[in-house]
């Protein structure tokens, strides 16, 4: 099969589909892949974050080029000595390591023998409710899909990375409970440490922070999204066992500090619906999803605190809660205090449900101000933005995390199954999400040597510096560790650059399920994206077309991974 080829009557939300639910929390998932390369000579020494000592893992390819010493080694056979990483169609390929000769060592635990890694992958509990909603958007996939694309994807990560005579052997982890049943959560992760002993786990009830911290309890790694968006004192505070892609919420921002401060601080608030406010120097107001037990109380304020620090005048902060019983009272409540304040700004930071009636109700008041996305849950896809009220929608626009949109069949996790398989993945929502989980567990599995300890997957992955140019691009840049990207180092949360973007009511594309209609966000200069501390001061073109774009049909060579050959012996291979 063409590699090219689109499945037929597709219908997906690509990057988002497993999280689609109405209990939603504070979730990015940015379908990126883990960069490489870094430091000296036949080891790598780098620092772990904290008290833990640095430890020892194998060179990575880049490192010994820039030490002149790549001809000291004989590299897996799976290298790409052009570029030092790993022959696979991915933008951002796991850096080389040596071919490994000798013994791994034995067994590590109870998790690692001299053969096998248990690693666990978490299947949902099927949710009538929750089911029925993806189904609704067209992004519904049957457990038993999500398993043979974990599977499928495994398999590829297997035969082409370095795991030091050992094999990969995948353990089912079924959820007993929904989403956000603390009890049960934390009993599945007991029971994936204690019972089925497995090294780490692929994805979880990522509402539940007992799934997370029950598993750091037990020394077993939490991947992907397994764990999100979580304060990044919580992710250090159980390094090395979380793993998101990240932003965390502080990470956000930092940004949305630095862009107000350089892009709308001290001038008129020109985007909003209000012509009142065209005339007057900008004043903010924020809104910030929360849970009932507080779980992001510290991030937001902390937020509050920067912007007070960077003297941004702040009106107003609303916490809300996502309770469905109570959505119109809400609304409206936040609405009117909206509007007392007369904030020309609305800063928001949450789940994509409640903007519908947010701006419905501010509609209502008459209220018309600019707002601002400052790191949000599916409000910055245009399946959900359509439901807004688009009279203020129109006035919308701020932070873009996750990649440019491209054409299904053009992304590089169906495309990936693809080059190997010669069929698309299995899953026909969720593959970008499982490819990302298995990359980063792969990317650390390979680095961290034949000692495979947390400590060691830590350094590893520490060791693994981003392959694109921060200074000019439109992929996503996704390090951990120290590389400068951040002002509080280690990073422990994956995504580094971030974009900007905005509400075209009148453009007309492809939803993220593949509906047509009016409504697309606009991505400011192509989706060049920015990491912190590089935002411009000169005026970015918001609300303008030239140079925006929504999808790129034909992608450009920064969102065009390197071709390869289908792998010997690959099914795609056997078939020609």
């Amino acid at each position: 099969m063409d590699p090219t080829t689109p499945r037929k009557r597709r219908s997906p939300l690509v990057r988002y589909a497993p999280f689609i639910v109405i209990a939603v929390v504070i979730v990015i998932v940015a379908v990126v892949a883990i960069a490489g390369g870094s430091d000296d000579k036949d080891k790598v020494t780098t620092g772990t974050g904290g008290s833990q000592p640095a430890s020892d893992v194998p060179v990575q390819y880049q490192a010994a080029q820039q030490n002149n010493t790549t001809g000291n080694y004989t590299w897996q056979d799976s290298c790409d000595k052009t570029t030092g990483r790993v022959s696979m169609p991915l933008l951002s390929p796991t850096p080389c390591v040596p071919k490994f000769n000798g013994t791994n060592g034995g067994a590590i635990g109870d998790s690692v023998t001299a053969d096998t890694i248990r690693i666990g992958y978490y299947i949902a509990k099927p949710d009538a409710q929750q089911d029925a909603l993806l189904q609704l958007a067209g992004a519904y996939d049957p457990p038993a899909k999500l398993e043979a694309t974990y599977k499928q994807y495994a398999k590829i990560f297997e035969q082409l990375f370095e795991l030091y005579g050992r094999k990969v052997e995948l353990v089912k982890i079924q959820g007993t409970g929904l989403a956000t049943d603390e009890t049960a959560a934390k009993a599945d992760a007991d029971k994936a440490a204690k019972q089925e002993h497995v090294f780490a786990v692929m994805g979880g009830p990522a509402q539940s922070k007992s799934f997370s911290e029950e598993l750091a309890a037990n020394h077993v790694l939490c991947i992907g999204s397994c764990i999100i968006a979580q304060p990044e004192s919580y992710y250090k505070a159980h390094s090395p066992y979380l793993w998101p892609v990240g932003p965390s919420p502080d990470q956000t921002s930092e940004t949305m500090v630095e862009y107000i401060q350089k892009q709308l601080l001290g001038k008129d608030a020109v985007y909003a619906g209000d012509a009142a406010f065209h005339n007057q120097k900008r004043t903010f107001a924020l809104l910030s999803y929360d849970t009932v037990d507080g779980q992001y109380k510290d991030s937001w304020d902390n937020f509050v605190l920067q912007l007070k620090d960077a003297g941004i005048p702040l009106k107003l902060h609303k916490n809300y809660f996502l309770d469905i019983s109570k959505i119109p009272e809400t609304a409206h409540e936040i609405a009117v205090a909206l509007k007392q304040t007369n904030a020309t700004t609305v800063i928001f930071t949450g789940d994509p449900i409640m903007p519908k009636y947010f701006t419905e109700q501010a509609k209502i008041q008459n209220y018309f101000p600019e707002w601002i996305m400052a790191g949000t849950v599916f409000a910055d896809t245009s399946v959900f933005a359509r439901t807004f009220d688009q009279d203020e929608w129109a006035h919308a626009f701020g932070l873009q995390l996750t990649p440019a949109r491209v054409p299904e069949d053009k992304n590089e996790a169906y495309r990936l199954n693809q080059w190997y398989y010669g069929t698309p993945p299995p899953a026909e929502n969720a593959f970008a999400v499982l490819l990302a989980n298995v990359q980063i567990l792969f990317s650390g599995l390979q680095t961290a040597g034949p000692h495979l300890t947390p400590d060691n997957f830590r350094a590893g992955m520490y060791g693994i510096t981003p392959k694109a140019d921060p200074s000019d691009t439109i992929n996503t840049i996704t390090s951990y560790g120290d590389h400068q990207f951040w002002p509080s180092p280690p990073d422990p949360a994956g995504l580094d650059n971030i974009g900007l973007l905005w509400w075209n009511p009148k453009a007309k594309g492809e939803d993220e399920t593949g509906a047509v209609g009016d409504g697309m966000y606009e991505l400011v200069n192509g989706g060049k994206r920015y990491v912190h501390g590089q935002w411009p001061t000169e005026p970015l073109p918001l609300f303008d077309t030239k140079g925006a774009v929504t999808i790129y049909d034909n992608p450009p060579a920064a969102l065009t991974p390197k071709q390869y050959p289908s792998p010997a012996g690959s099914p795609a291979a056997a078939k020609g």
